[in-house]
């Protein structure tokens, strides 16, 4: 089970106009009204359920450049900067810490590709290095294993799921803008083939500009407008254990299993690269 997630007390009545409306609270839809409202516009975030609650809590929370593929690597190695800049500017604690991500292998192929990553990565002032056998052993001497090798990201880091949207939304409301739970978003209303309002359950708010960020609900969402949205719905299981008696890694990846410390000290423990695809729900 994911860790207790921080509550926030949001805001009790919906306004009835916004410069834009952000439908869906986890953390892509509170970060995106939180830039919206930081450039001076009127947002409001509505959620269906709470702030954070869904996929947002129970995510690995890993912040990497680590392995990126090369088109995305300037968008991860910007948001790490902006985790922080996040912190410095609000005071909110995401628990975002910049601790190293870790991976360890006895995968010679594997290994190979994260050094050909890695040349890769010095060429665009990303730091990584590659792990001798006798590094790697030390560095994952808490797993009782022998590792043939491995790599350490320093600058990589990770944040807390049960903190971080919730801790944007109190960012969102202090700029001025509203956050709105349990407040499910029933369709759009148009004028002239143009948005002109966002139909809730708890009433309409007029907006000539929306933001979709339903995370697996989006699919379902578009396809009442005709909308295809391909998208599949991934089951994963995770687990939460207690604050081991021995320091281990903040952020650790095997080929059989992945863990991940959590603010409270515990960690969050998966087995690597299992799910299944959840066919009712990917269109």
């Amino acid at each position: 089970m994911p860790a207790p997630l921080i509550p926030v007390e949001t805001s009790p009545d919906l306004p009835t106009h916004a410069d834009v409306v952000v439908i869906g609270g986890g953390i892509i839809g509170a970060f995106t009204a939180y830039y919206l409202a930081k450039r001076g516009m009127k947002v409001a975030l509505v959620e269906k359920g709470r702030i954070g609650a869904e996929q947002s809590s129970r995510n690995w929370g890993w912040c990497r450049q680590q392995n990126r593929d090369a088109r995305e690597l300037p968008m991860a190695t910007k948001s790490l900067e902006l985790w922080s800049q996040f912190a410095a500017e609000t005071g909110e604690q995401t628990g975002f810490t910049r601790c190293g991500l870790l991976y360890l292998s006895n995968n010679e192929k594997e290994i190979e590709a994260w050094a050909r990553w890695g040349e890769f990565a010095r060429s665009v002032n990303v730091e990584t290095h590659m792990l001798t056998a006798q590094q790697a052993a030390e560095r994952g001497r808490a797993t009782g294993k022998p590792w043939k090798g491995g790599v350490y990201a320093p600058t990589d880091g990770i944040a807390d799921p049960s903190r971080a949207a919730p801790a944007v939304a109190r960012a969102i409301m202090a700029l001025g803008s509203t956050v709105h739970q349990d407040c499910a978003v029933r369709g759009l209303e148009t004028e002239g083939g143009r948005l002109s309002a966002v139909v809730t359950e708890k009433g309409t708010i007029r907006t000539r500009q929306a933001v979709l960020a339903a995370g697996a609900w989006a699919s379902s969402f578009c396809r009442q407008y005709g909308i295809r949205f391909p998208q599949a719905t991934i089951r994963q299981t995770v687990l939460r254990v207690s604050p081991p008696s021995e320091e281990l890694p903040s952020a650790l990846h095997t080929t059989q299993a992945s863990m991940t410390r959590r603010f409270d000290g515990s960690y969050t423990l998966a087995i690597s690269g299992r799910g299944r695809v959840d066919r009712r729900r990917s269109y």
